[in-house]
């Protein structure tokens, strides 16, 4: 009787040892502390990463200034195509932003760059290629697209290289006469001459 009771109790001891190095080892979730940083996965496909993501820039502090201010022109005259100032305002960023990239690759505003020149159009690129210069010209292309913007309003060293980063054929001196009439016919819909009839 006495081995079945020192059998039970050497199982009863195993069972409580066993259980409480489990215990003991068994991993929990970590509570809230207030002094510890929370991580969380990054959905790099949501839209608002791709939003914050198309903001990036190079950090230069010149060329941001130069960025935001196309940026900021170009919303206002897109809300008030019809206002001269923001007209004139909008075309001012864009020649200065246009004068910033032709001053590392100046072929480009005449449009006759060749293969000497790839150096220096690599460099602009990298200068301008950041994701922001990407919204910029989405921004470019909106504000052209109103219709406000004729063709004579950019100083001729610019226009060329303003023409193709807002993908306007109205303004480029070299464009087909017939594509410019075409665009300018789909455009006076939303132009200010359209609004005060």
């Amino acid at each position: 009787m006495q081995s079945v009771r020192f059998a039970g109790l050497v199982i009863g001891a195993f069972i409580v040892t066993f259980a409480a190095a489990l215990w003991l080892v068994m991993p929990r979730p970590l509570k809230p502390d207030a002094r510890l940083p929370t991580w969380h996965r990054v959905d790099v496909e949501s839209p608002r990463v791709k939003m914050m993501d198309s903001y990036a820039t190079d950090s230069d502090a010149v060329r941001d200034k130069l960025r935001h201010a196309v940026l900021e022109a170009a919303d206002d005259l897109l809300r008030e195509p019809c206002n001269d100032v923001m007209k004139a305002h909008y075309i001012e960023a864009a020649t200065n932003y246009a004068r910033a990239r032709l001053s590392i690759a100046s072929c480009v505003g005449t449009g006759r760059c060749g293969s000497s020149d790839e150096p220096l159009l690599d460099r602009a690129q990298k200068a301008f290629g950041a994701p922001l210069d990407r919204r910029v010209r989405e921004a470019m292309e909106k504000a052209h697209d109103t219709g406000a913007i004729l063709e004579g309003d950019f100083p001729k060293d610019t226009v060329i290289l303003v023409a193709q980063m807002a993908r306007d054929p109205v303004i480029h001196p070299s464009a087909e006469p017939s594509f410019k009439q075409a665009t300018r016919e789909t455009r006076s819909e939303r132009s200010c001459r359209a609004y005060a009839r």
